[in-house]
């Protein structure tokens, strides 16, 4: 604004009256010329358009800040969203090797009694219990995701015992009507011969009608073993199924064929008992499962907060977050062996080396909701809000983070903000026929962080602009002794605020040395009247800075749409205004 402010403050008549009254004989060289006049209330008209928070938030495309709407009302967030997986789930299968296991025999003596020459005797003998061999699986190298096993399933493991007879002709045969074995406990045994039995509890095989020729075989194939009825143990990741193989007992004939009177049977028979069994590869597990979720992909960038706006970064400024919601949606890979998993969620402020963490009061927990996949939808606030995000409204569940407010509160805005997924993993559960061995593809989510920016009580924000541009060289010889700002004001701000005019000079500083009294603006006032004064020495004014501070008493979010509006504004300035009239 550029004015002659000589012709708008000061009749000038009286000025040439006094000259043309000077006789010309008259030396005035030592009369001193300077002049100085008052001036009173000076009216400098200025207008200032209304002060927006868009106008002091400039918001980059790539800034965290986005104005987005909640309820119905847009408001300035910090928003961050991205994806986040897993490794595959893959509990690796273990194997036993095949187990080195020593023959046993059993002895018992005959007792022919009288021989009739030229026919064929037949003799029945009670067995005896033969030594026992010893059967033994070890495997070192069970997943650790396998915490208890109740029951295993493997591949076709095939049992086999040859049961030899010496001590007898070529002229004699061998009846084995019945014969018992002491055998393993607990096996799964999926096509047992009509003519065999199985104790499973007490690992009693019972064969019928066992056909010896040159010699009798028991052929078994077991596919499971249920380790609450065998000698099976799972210790520190160790599989461990000790057990043994005799036999027991039995009835034999001996069928004796005599030929010239001689006996063709010896004082006793020994029977060589010979088990072989091939390696065990475990397929199938029941018992209890505990898995950690793995991988690069689970880490989340943390969310930047140094390309925030000054004001923002203002030591003074100690932001809150307005109910801040963490979004998270998820599948469950392992829904159909109706498991869940769960994962911790941990937010940490960094300032330089200092750390803030802040936890909620519970984990995040996907269930299996009946062998449904997904979407698992999650909510982390710590409040319900009322308006869910449209991409997780479907089966949201809630999870409280009371703290989460205060994430960014402190002496200044933290330069990141850390979003960690602690421990995601599968619970230790029950699990029912898990495979041992086959990839599952792993956890897959998405995510939204959405936390509306509001200030704490005691923060302070300031709304500004600058007129400027007034100096000229009437203005310069003036100087003012107050200086007087009226305007008419409105606010939607849902908060009071002070009004202050602050002088500048010609370099654009706010000059030092004056009294400013500011002017109170209630809340969402409008067309209010309001007067700033300034007092002391002011010299080339160039223009003033208007700034509305407002110091908040309440955690309402900040919003484009708040502003402060200064209309028919006056600026009246009162001093001296002092020249030299040659």
């Amino acid at each position: 604004m550029k004015q002659n402010l000589l012709k708008t403050c000061v009749p000038l008549s009286a000025v040439l009256l006094l000259s043309g009254c000077i006789d010309n004989k008259y030396d005035l060289s030592d009369i001193d010329k300077t002049t100085q006049i008052n001036v009173n209330d000076l009216v400098i008209p200025v207008n200032v358009d209304a002060i927006e928070l868009s106008d002091i938030i400039e918001l980059d495309d790539d800034s965290k800040i986005k104005i987005v709407n909640v309820n119905g009302q847009e408001v300035y967030a910090v928003t961050q969203d991205g994806t986040f997986s897993s490794n595959e789930i893959n509990v690796s299968a273990f194997t036993a090797d095949k187990p080195v296991i020593n023959p046993a025999y059993a002895t018992f003596s005959l007792n022919a009694g009288d021989l009739t020459r030229a026919q064929v005797e037949t003799f029945t003998y009670n067995l005896k219990e033969s030594e026992t061999q010893d059967v033994s699986f070890n495997a070192s190298n069970v997943d650790k995701a396998v915490k208890k096993i109740t029951a295993l399933e493997f591949k076709p493991l095939n049992i086999t015992m040859n049961m030899t007879a010496s001590g007898i002709d070529d002229n004699s045969t061998i009846e084995l009507p019945k014969v018992t074995f002491n055998f393993l406990k607990g096996l799964v045994i999926p096509n047992l011969p009509s003519n065999y039995s199985y104790d499973d509890v007490n690992g009693v095989l019972e064969v019928t009608n066992l056909p010896y020729t040159d010699k009798a075989t028991i052929n078994i194939t077991a596919t499971g073993l249920d380790f609450t009825k065998a000698d099976a143990s799972l210790i520190d990741q160790q599989f461990i199924f000790d057990s043994g193989v005799n036999l027991r007992d039995g009835e034999m004939k001996l069928h004796v064929s005599y030929d010239s009177g001689t006996p063709a049977a010896a004082d006793e028979i020994t029977f060589e008992l010979v088990t072989d069994v091939n390696q065990l590869d475990a397929t199938y597990f029941s018992g209890e499962i505990e898995y950690n979720l793995e991988g690069d992909g689970l880490h989340i960038d943390p969310v930047s907060l140094s390309d925030l706006p000054d004001f923002l970064a203002d030591e003074k400024t100690d932001l809150i977050l307005a109910n801040p919601q963490i979004y998270i949606n998820l599948n469950n890979p392992v829904a159909g062996y109706r498991l869940g998993f769960e994962t911790g969620l941990q937010l940490t402020s960094v300032r330089g080396d200092v750390r803030e963490t802040f936890d909620p009061e519970d984990k995040v927990e996907v269930g299996y909701n009946h062998g449904v996949a997904g979407p698992y939808n999650f909510v982390i606030s710590p409040v319900t809000p009322s308006d869910i995000l449209e991409d997780y409204k479907e089966n949201i569940k809630h999870v409280e983070f009371t703290s989460l407010s205060n994430v960014l509160a402190g002496d200044g805005l933290p330069e990141s903000l850390e979003i960690n997924l602690v421990n995601p993993m599968l619970p230790t559960q029950i699990v029912d026929r898990f495979e041992l061995g086959s990839a599952i593809p792993g956890v897959e989510g998405k995510y939204e962080f959405l936390a509306p920016l509001a200030l704490k009580n005691g923060s302070v924000i300031i709304y500004s602009t600058t007129e400027d541009g007034w100096a000229d060289d009437d203005l310069d010889k003036m100087t003012i002794k107050s200086l007087t700002i009226d305007a008419d004001a409105t606010s939607t701000l849902p908060l009071g605020a002070q009004i202050f005019v602050h002088p500048l000079d010609k370099n654009g500083n706010s000059m030092t040395g004056v009294t400013v009294t500011p002017a109170d603006l209630a809340a969402f006032s409008k067309d209010a009247h309001i007067t700033v004064t300034i007092s002391g020495d002011i010299h080339e004014l160039d223009g003033v800075r208007i700034e509305a501070v407002v110091r908040p008493d309440a955690e309402d979010a900040l919003a484009p749409t708040q502003t402060i509006s200064l209309k028919n504004i006056r600026a009246k300035v009162s001093g001296f205004y002092l020249t030299d009239f040659e």
